[in-house]
């Protein structure tokens, strides 16, 4: 893995109880990449076959098991980001694999009524590991992936001088997540016909508290 560290953090490995070092880097790599092609992308794909075989492949059933974001190119994206200056890559490495991944955009502005067309970091991707998210494995083994992320989203827009706004269409597994746990306002259903999301400064300082 190539991306510059740009910090050190722990992860709850689920498995042990206790806490694992992890890497977050910047821009995400090739290497990247290839494990998600190499490792992730099998794992749901085989999901997938499953749900198939037995008449359940919907967006219900790929909810449930956590893989809405299957379709996902990421080797397109993160191509993409390489060669933009308002794009940027981000991955979580820990235990030699690469455990989670995100792109964002710095080019967007909020619509939410109190920050309204003041620029924001747009996260167009994240996601962590199949075998990360409890709904796809039952002995899942990180947690904490998206939560860095966030914080990285949230640092990148400080460093910005967005003051911490963030903005991002959830998918509908993780719509959840998003309002409840990171804290985000729930804009609703736009024309993209998914749910959108922001975070204003005062939620971005609740969220790093």
């Amino acid at each position: 893995m190539s991306g510059s560290l740009i910090g050190t953090y722990d992860l709850l490995d689920r498995r042990t109880g206790k806490f694992t070092e992890s890497h977050l880097l910047s821009p995400a790599d090739a290497g990247n990449v290839a494990d998600i092609d190499g490792s992730w992308r099998p794992l749901m794909e085989a999901r997938i076959a499953e749900l198939k075989a037995a008449g359940q492949y919907n967006l219900q059933f790929l909810g449930d098991n956590d893989i809405q974001d299957a379709h996902w190119r990421w080797s397109e994206k993160v191509d993409m980001a390489s060669n933009r200056l308002d794009r940027q890559s981000f991955a979580i490495v820990a235990e030699g694999a690469t455990q989670g991944l995100m792109l964002v955009t710095t080019a967007g502005f909020a619509k939410e009524p109190s920050q309204r067309g003041k620029p924001l970091v747009t996260v167009d991707l994240l996601a962590t590991a199949p075998w990360n998210r409890p709904r796809f494995d039952a002995s899942p083994r990180f947690k904490g992936v998206g939560r860095i992320m966030m914080v990285a989203a949230i640092s990148l827009s400080v460093q910005e001088e967005f003051r911490g706004r963030v903005g991002l269409h959830a998918l509908p597994q993780a719509e959840a997540w998003y309002r409840d746990v990171v804290g985000m306002t729930d804009l609703e259903i736009d024309d993209t016909r998914m749910r959108y999301f922001e975070m204003t400064e005062a939620q971005a300082r609740a969220f790093l508290t």
